[in-house]
């Protein structure tokens, strides 16, 4: 009798070792990143990292050597089970980022690459995974229905943020670009949703005999942020670098000015006294569209008169001449 006593009392702490065991995994922080969707990743802008775990320890958040601790936000699913969610944006610098998010003895690694160049990537939208177009967003659903501009700003207040804001978001029209049937994605090409407002630069853009390649591709926010910059007129980066993102690329075969006589001309770090600065592409050519084929801007003026911007007037005709003659002499 003891023995059977003794044995059934071996079989069930067996039996509760067992159960412990099973349960074990269920015990341990299983954080999961949710967005981005994978681990390594394309960017031109900061990042959001979100994810999720079933433990409240805090997470810390690693990126290129700077650390932060983020408290976890409790939150509850479809079955009424609690989980914590983690969400922050975080700031990158240009190329590499390595981000490292960690959870006890949980450690994960996410890579992303901050580019800018419309060499690397053609438009951002296509390289950079969406989080609204993705499963995972039910995740989300519990609280957010993304479908309101307190949603918007809950992640994305750093849009609302910057020197110079552009109007739709200083005035909150997120949906205006954003298409909720979309995933609250932008129609591409992005033009057809940025000439709705800009109808007059639409209007003088189709009666041009030449459009930057880049414009007449309707992929506007190659040059220009759609929501902030430090910049007037929005552009990502100050104007000789970003023309220089394309025309000096080894990859596209562009080279500077090398191909025409303006290469016996200098045009890098030129202080021009007539002018009060330092000279840049966009001083001789226009961004968008011209009359003239190398897109300077000529439209209201001769090539002389342009050069006249800079030079005095009486003088052009004659500078132009001998660039010209150096370029012919030089073979090209």
């Amino acid at each position: 009798m003891h023995m059977l006593k003794r044995f059934g009392c071996r079989k069930i702490i067996i039996l509760v070792l067992s159960s412990l065991f099973l349960l074990t995994p269920q015990a341990f922080a299983q954080l999961e990143i949710i967005f981005p969707i994978t681990d390594k990743v394309k960017s031109v802008s900061d990042i959001h990292i979100i994810g999720r775990s079933s433990v409240n320890d805090p997470v810390t958040i690693e990126i290129n050597g700077e650390k932060n601790v983020k408290k976890l936000i409790e939150s509850k699913g479809a079955d009424g089970k609690k989980f914590y969610m983690l969400m922050t944006i975080l700031k990158l610098n240009e190329g590499d980022n390595t981000i490292l998010v960690t959870q006890g003895k949980t450690v994960m690694t996410v890579q992303v690459n901050k580019v800018d160049s419309p060499t690397t990537i053609t438009d951002w939208t296509e390289s950079y995974q969406n989080f609204h177009s993705s499963d995972r967003k039910e995740i989300c659903l519990n609280c957010h229905r993304f479908q309101n501009l307190n949603d918007c700003v809950n992640c994305h207040r750093d849009k609302f943020m910057g020197t110079w804001v552009h109007a739709p978001v200083k005035q909150a029209k997120c949906f205006v670009c954003h298409e909720k049937d979309n995933n609250l994605i932008p129609q591409e090409p992005f033009s057809v949703t940025c000439l709705k407002c800009h109808e007059n630069f639409n209007n003088q853009m189709q009666k041009a005999q030449y459009i930057h390649g880049p414009v007449a591709a309707g992929f506007c926010t190659i040059c220009h942020s759609p929501h902030k910059s430090t910049d007037k007129t929005h552009l990502r980066k100050p104007v000789n670098e970003l023309c220089d993102s394309c025309h000096a690329s080894n990859e596209l075969g562009f080279n500077y000015h090398q191909k025409s006589y303006i290469k016996f001309h200098p045009v890098d770090k030129v202080f021009v006294a007539k002018l009060n600065k330092t000279l840049d592409c966009a001083d001789c050519h226009t961004p968008h569209y011209s009359s003239d084929p190398l897109l300077l801007s000529t439209d209201k003026i001769s090539r002389e008169e342009l050069c006249a911007k800079c030079h005095e007037e009486q003088s052009t005709a004659e500078l132009l001449k001998v660039l010209t003659d150096k370029h012919n002499a030089a073979g090209n």
